[in-house]
């Protein structure tokens, strides 16, 4: 900080900092006139300034998009065709201890697909858990049960794809005893989800409100291989509308 008050320390009751204390002497970095006037001059000429200007509604809307889905290459590659189960089995050359846990935990993530959601979301279910083993495996063979790891996925996988309340219909209160889980999801859950956001976590912001944003949207994972068709057409109707915002603000 520099002093453009003179000296503080004859008058300490009586100063120029808008009622508050003075700084300390100490802390205080004293000015040449010349230098005094150059900074006085850029403090002016700093509040002269416009405003930035307010981001525009489509390039929010298209950060959101990256959160989402991992980036902007991804998101000018999303579609809506069904996810597929065809690369979805344990690797091979597992031990054969960590072999035992992921299949027990894709069995109970297939039944909670068919119980709960629907085929589609089984395969995300699947392959996020599958995902999950390829970045961290100790969180695949640590969690405390298989149990307590599905629901983690679900969690995790569940809230990217706006299944689990607030947004979808199914609750935590009915997957734990279906799942005999003891754990609430989100302790794990949120293991999960960084696990699977990787090293770089998605800044994730607010999607405008006229592009449909609600109090609680999806959680990025970063992955859209991850998100069931049903999601992916609703960011495809949000990414056309933004580059079409992004065309005329081009033209104009």
């Amino acid at each position: 900080m520099y002093d453009e008050y003179g000296d503080i320390t004859r008058t300490p009751e009586v100063s120029s900092w808008y009622g508050e204390r003075p700084p300390d002497p100490d802390h205080l970095i004293h000015l040449c006139p010349e230098c005094r006037d150059l900074m006085a001059s850029a403090v002016s000429l700093a509040r002269r300034l416009p405003e930035p200007r307010p981001e525009p509604d489509w390039t929010q809307a298209l950060r959101w998009l990256d959160s989402v889905c991992g980036g902007r290459d991804a998101v000018l590659a999303v579609d809506a065709e069904p996810l597929s189960d065809d690369d979805l089995r344990v690797p091979d050359g597992v031990p054969a201890g960590h072999r035992q846990r992921l299949e027990s935990c894709l069995t109970l993530l297939d039944a909670a697909a068919r119980q709960f959601f629907d085929d589609e979301a089984g395969v995300a279910l699947r392959r996020g858990l599958l995902r999950l083993y390829e970045r961290e495996p100790g969180l695949v063979t640590g969690a405390r049960s298989a149990s307590q790891l599905a629901l983690g996925v679900i969690w995790a996988v569940g809230h990217a794809n706006g299944l689990l309340h607030p947004r979808g219909t199914v609750t935590e209160k009915q997957l734990r005893p279906y799942l005999n889980a003891t754990q609430p999801a989100s302790t794990l859950g949120h293991q999960v989800r960084d696990a699977l956001s990787g090293p770089f976590r998605w800044s994730t912001p607010s999607r405008p409100w006229g592009y449909g944003g609600q109090p609680r949207d999806l959680e990025p994972l970063g992955h859209a291989d991850l998100l069931v068709s049903g999601v992916r057409r609703q960011l495809m109707g949000v990414r056309e509308r933004a580059l079409a915002a992004e065309a005329r603000e081009v033209v104009a």
